[in-house]
């Protein structure tokens, strides 16, 4: 039909139409966006620092049984994607019930980000999309508007079907790039090897809880991993920087893991030198020698190296464990460490 002959109903009916379909189509889009970044070890959409990583690493990332918070909005929309294009009463006011509810959790979640003043570009996006979408689909049940052919409707579905489409391609042809720093500790491992390189601060207590989490998994596939630790004592711990050099030091006398696991069980107020070289001393490390790596420049001089390798490897927060091309930020618990290592060892054929 010419528009010319369109009564001023129809043309209201379509574009209050339209409008659906491109807000069904932005939400989706950014909400399968959301879910690539949260799957991915780096971010191939969003930001990987500020508001947007914050919020990855929040405890509002998986909040439904341990599920990425955006597989909720791919969900959600994708059942408001389904309702757009079939046409009809029921399906309208189905779609009205479905985009209220949506505005709710929408509005929850910017009460959320402005609550934590941290903000996530795409988060924001689909939000906003949602509150929008309500008003907008009010109208469609007012107006009675869907496709008026099934050219309009197949449109329709092509239009939503690209925006999921376009994320999730993305993420198979784009490749994960690894930060050099860790691409360089792969090559150093055997052939069929798991490389681990965990950035530490045996005072953070996040850190130590990862490394109660993460141990039944290294007996479990002892042999079949590498791993490095990279000192990052921080600021704010008054004794990380001292149990990091008793590492560093323990580490270059054959007695690295031994040394690791005491100073992450150890109370934190032994953790001075005193206490780390008592502990140096019981397992079996000569007192006179680990006191003088200990004032050695270059046990300072490692650490300082390993904290500019946290940088350039992108970190921002403790702890940060690298399996293989795999990052964990955070203390995710021992399912997501031991997940992460099966998959790791199944991908070099281990």
């Amino acid at each position: 039909m010419d528009d010319r002959e369109l009564t001023k109903e129809q043309r209201t009916q379509r574009m209050v139409y339209a409008a659906v379909v491109a807000l069904v189509a932005l939400g989706l889009a950014c909400s399968m966006a959301l879910l690539v970044d949260y799957l991915r070890p780096m971010p191939l959409f969003c930001s990987d620092t500020g508001g947007c990583a914050e919020l990855r690493r929040s405890a509002y990332a998986h909040m439904l049984f341990g599920l990425p918070t955006p597989a909720v909005g791919v969900a959600g929309y994708g059942v408001l994607a389904l309702l757009t294009v079939i046409p009809g009463q029921t399906s309208r006011f189905l779609q009205l019930v479905a985009s209220m509810f949506g505005a709710l959790v929408a509005a929850y979640f910017l009460f959320l980000q402005f609550s934590l003043s941290t903000f996530c570009a795409y988060c924001m996006t689909v939000d906003i999309t949602s509150v929008v979408l309500l008003s907008v689909v009010l109208m469609r049940v007012r107006t009675e508007a869907d496709g008026d052919s099934w050219r309009a409707m197949a449109g329709a579905a092509g239009v939503i079907a690209a925006a999921a489409a376009i994320p999730l391609l993305s993420h198979v042809l784009v490749k994960t790039r690894v930060p050099d720093v860790i691409a360089a500790e792969m090559k150093k491992s055997a052939p069929g090897q798991v490389t681990v390189v965990d950035f530490v601060d045996f005072e953070c207590p996040y850190c130590r809880q990862t490394a109660v989490d993460f141990e039944p998994t290294l007996v479990k596939y002892k042999g079949k991993f590498r791993l490095v630790r990279k000192q990052t004592p921080l600021k704010m711990h008054s004794h990380a920087m001292g149990a990091a050099r008793a590492a560093c030091c323990a580490e270059s006398m054959g007695r690295g893991d031994a040394m690791a696991t005491a100073l992450f069980t150890a109370p934190v107020d032994q953790l001075t030198d005193d206490g780390c070289t008592l502990i140096a001393s019981g397992l079996g490390i000569q007192e006179a020698a680990f006191r003088a790596c200990l004032a050695d420049p270059a046990t300072q001089q490692k650490i300082d190296a390993d904290a500019a390798e946290f940088k350039a490897a992108q970190g921002h927060a403790l702890p940060t464990i690298w399996i293989n091309d795999q990052v964990i930020e955070g203390a995710q618990g021992p399912d997501k460490l031991r997940e992460a290592m099966e998959h790791a060892i199944e991908q070099v054929g281990g």
